[in-house]
């Protein structure tokens, strides 16, 4: 199944609880090792220090709480990491909440081997139990005010930040990788993989649980931990875990569809904030969801990843869904007492295990893949297709508007399939979600991942939220289209500049027409209907008004191109930098009120220093002004020549790479979610992850998949290579850059795009090129009779606009002839004043509103 490329930077739950327990053992295994060697055990302050083999790879979990001992007799409270006592006690809820169920479980068992992993469970609890007492103790002498995590996830879910930290008292060693051995891995022969059911009914409850024998371990000879001296001699290397592999198991594909409702609920109650409040836009609410879509992907690879080794049938959906769903159970479900339950309140519960893990959304699928003969189009009569009935629900009247909800759906995504197929639409058409691309791809696959069963069910229930409002992000896109339509038709003849942004403002203008005003399925569909002699109307842009994620993509698409291209245009003259200079000069002046809405926008979002080349002191002059454009010569340098001028934000960049155009049959990279953060978290693209660097090159010269919390970015040309010597300590941004929850990256997206939207994309260069020029012709006419006498202007109905930009040298020099500079000035500033009072007074946003 295709899925996008590159990665978002997140770490999923089983992620982050698999590299905090890794670097919690590290971190405890270095510093024994440190402080037996009689060396520093705080943050390191350089990384070319060697660290022994593979310090915690194998550690046996009964010399742990001993080890343990050891390092707390020879640290101050001060050296002891505040994270590494934070990520210890995450691991520890992390574990007793699977121990409760693991519980429930063996006591219903006549499965032996499941209770003894239980009790071997118990016993690594309580280990770890003991050693978080031992350190709360020994920090507990220390007053140290508690400082709260902006990230701190839920109990049992390791903090982001606490992994960040913790990197600062690590050793460079092997990757990071979650794929290593560790802790919590045993060895090859003894892994564990379940048989999958056969089940199709739920049986009130009671689990089965078949699992194949296992070789006998040889019982091992004790560790003798009387003394301190035995850290000396102790064998990382040669020690073995004892854990057995269930749990793992069990826990990855859980914290799997954990992940998938964390991010369903966030989204979900983004979308009600919408519903009750409209306190959320439409394009912020499609981006997100679309980047929702993404991350199931992108979760989905990691979960295949971790799994490979195992067995690939594991990762699923069908083996997954009846692994939970028959033959263990949920985590979070309370199992007992349902005997007692009414038939209805057994009915609601099952529902909502079944809905916890998209079940129904599944069935609908396999419903659909099983009623739809390849290769074949279903056409339907607006007359038979059944409207979803909104309201409250029952068990048998939810799954009914599932049914109807995915009804409408999949017909349109055949049809576009079919489209595509025979050539009369491109591969991605117009800023389409990854849910739909699913959608077609799984009837041409006649295959389906678990991401595109995750995609569905979250597009469901926006459905169910919106309910009839479902249709007001098309009629945004029609309001927002036909807006962008009409300024790059109005345009157009105005570009003189490359050819190929007239070819792109044209693509532009041919999509709107063919997308937005037209509906680009209605030829087609109109042929199939009249080949099968249905002559009844359908209403056009069907699945634009069914799908607010990608009518709103649509819309945000438009906000980008009008904003892009629009400032591509103003970069070929010279014009709106000239116009700021002006407007600078008249604003200069005391007590003067007057305001260019659009241009302090303009200043505001590019900032003074690029637009002037430098700061404006308060106390300079409008003909000071004046003469600094003339000495730079600006009247006759492009705007997209000034130093700085060009760059904008990363954000906006990684959104016009993502969303602001469609490149051939690829869908577009996940990077654009690394970027954003990068930006959030204000590190540049080129810095280097130096303990991650060494590893990251091995993986990238085998030619194999790196994790993306491995995987630095490549150095600047020209620049040495950073990983034969990696900086002295690695800040905690950078590492924050590469590490975040799937949530905390939608929350990062949601504050980035808002900004987007309210900052940078309200301005429309467009219109502040034709204020500009309004504002040039005013000055023109003021300063005529100095014009006409100035040989080196000439204007005239053949010339490009830009041309006016040369009026200020005339200006300029005319004051600088003049017997009174300060009159010049004034006349300047009543031309501006003027400009200014009849420009029409702005209502709201930039674009109109539906």
């Amino acid at each position: 199944m295709e899925r996008p490329e590159g990665t978002s930077g997140t770490l999923g739950t089983w992620q982050r609880y698999k590299l905090g327990q890794k670097q919690w053992t590290s971190w405890l295994a270095q510093t024994a090792d440190k402080i037996q060697r009689g060396g520093p055990t705080l943050p390191l302050e350089t990384g070319t220090s060697k660290s022994f083999k593979s310090s915690a790879a194998t550690m046996h979990w009964s010399q742990l709480e001993a080890l343990a001992q050891f390092v707390i007799s020879h640290l101050t409270p001060e050296e002891i990491p505040r994270s590494s006592i934070s990520i210890l006690r995450d691991v520890v809820s992390l574990r007793k909440q699977s121990a409760r169920f693991f519980g429930r479980v063996a006591e219903k068992s006549n499965d032996e081997k499941l209770k003894q992993s239980n009790t071997t469970h118990a016993f690594i609890i309580k280990v770890l139990e003991n050693i978080l007492n031992r350190f709360n103790a020994a920090v507990a002498t220390v007053s140290r005010k508690p400082v709260a995590s902006p990230n701190k996830q839920p109990d049992g879910q390791i903090d982001v930040d606490d992994l960040n930290n913790m990197f600062e008292y690590l050793e460079v060693e092997q990757s990071p990788d979650l794929d290593g051995d560790d802790i919590d891995e045993a060895s090859d022969s003894e892994k564990f993989v379940p048989k999958k059911s056969k089940k199709t009914q739920k049986k009130n409850g009671k689990k089965q649980y078949k699992k194949p024998s296992k070789a006998q371990r040889a019982p091992r000879k004790a560790q003798d931990t009387s003394e301190p001296s035995w850290v000396e001699k102790f064998q990382w290397d040669n020690l073995i875990d004892e854990e057995e592999d269930e749990f793992d198991y069990y826990m990855i594909i859980y914290c799997f569809f954990q992940d998938f409702n964390a991010i369903r609920d966030y989204i979900g109650d983004r979308w009600l904030e919408y519903f009750y409040f409209k306190s959320v836009s439409i394009d912020n609410l499609a981006i997100m969801t679309n980047a929702a879509y993404e991350m199931f992907h992108e979760m989905e690879f990691e979960l295949e990843k971790a799994l490979k080794d195992v067995h690939p049938e594991m990762a699923h959906y069908e083996y997954m869904m009846e692994f939970l769903f028959f033959e263990y159970g949920l985590e979070h479900v309370d199992y007992e007492g349902e005997d007692e339950l009414t038939e209805d309140e057994r009915s609601e519960k099952i529902f909502k295990e079944a809905d916890w893990l998209a079940f129904t959304v599944y069935a609908l699928v396999e419903d659909i893949l099983n009623g739809v003969p390849p290769g074949k189009v279903p056409m339907i009569p607006a007359s038979q297709i059944r409207a979803p009935n909104y309201g409250p629900h029952n068990v048998i009247s939810i799954r009914n508007f599932f049914k109807d909800i995915i009804g409408e759906l999949f017909p349109e995504c055949c049809l576009t399939k079919a489209m595509k197929k025979n050539g009369q639409l491109p591969f991605v058409v117009g800023a389409q979600d990854e849910m739909t691309l699913n959608f077609e791809h799984i009837f041409r696959v006649r295959d389906y991942p678990s991401a595109f069963i995750f995609s569905l069910a979250l597009y469901v229930d926006i459905r169910y939220i919106l309910e009839d409002q479902v249709r007001d992000p098309y009629d945004q896109l029609q309001v927002t289209g036909a807006f962008t339509k009409a300024k790059l038709e109005e345009h157009f003849p105005k570009m003189k500049g490359p050819m190929a942004l007239k070819k792109e403002c044209n693509a532009r203008i041919a999509e709107l027409h063919y997308c937005v005003t037209n509906d680009f399925t209605e030829e087609d569909r109109t042929r199939r209907f009249l080949e099968k002699g249905v002559t009844e109307p359908f209403e056009k842009h069907f699945h634009l008004k069914r799908n607010p994620v990608w009518s709103g993509l649509f819309d945000f698409r438009c906000r980008l191109v009008l904003n892009d291209l629009g400032f591509r245009f103003i970069c070929e003259s010279p014009l709106v930098v000239g116009a700021a200079f002006v407007y600078y000069a008249a604003r200069s002046r005391e007590g003067n009120p007057i305001s260019w809405p659009m241009m302090d926008r303009f200043l505001r979002i590019h900032g003074e220093d690029k637009v002037f080349q430098g700061a404006a002191p308060a106390d300079e002059t409008p003909i000071d002004l004046l003469k600094r454009f003339v000495d730079a010569d600006l009247a006759t340098t492009p705007a997209g020549d000034l130093v700085g001028f060009s760059r904008r934000s990363i954000s906006l960049e990684a959104f016009n790479n993502r969303y602001g155009f469609d490149e051939g049959k690829a869908r577009r990279s996940m990077s654009y979610l690394r970027e954003i953060i990068r930006e959030k978290f204000d590190v540049q693209a080129g810095n280097i992850f130096s303990r991650q660097a060494k590893a990251a090159q091995k993986d990238s010269k085998q030619g194999q998949h790196s994790s993306q919390t491995s995987a630095p970015p490549p150095p600047e040309e020209g620049s040495s290579p950073s990983t034969d010597h990696p900086p002295p300590k690695i800040s905690k941004e950078a590492l924050q850059s590469s590490r975040v929850s799937p949530v905390e990256l939608l929350g990062i997206l949601d504050e980035t795009t808002t900004s987007l939207l309210e900052n940078q994309l309200t301005v429309e260069y467009f219109q502040l090129h034709d204020e500009s020029v309004q504002l040039f012709q005013s000055l023109r006419q003021e300063f005529s009779s100095e014009a006409d006498a100035d040989p080196s202007f000439v204007f005239d109905e053949n010339s490009r606009v830009g041309k006016l930009a040369q009026i200020l040298p005339v200006i300029y020099r005319s004051a600088q002839a003049s017997a009174d500079p300060a009159a010049t000035a004034g006349r300047l500033g009543r031309v501006v004043d003027s400009f200014c009072e009849d420009l029409p007074e702005e209502s709201g946003p930039l674009f109109p509103t539906a």
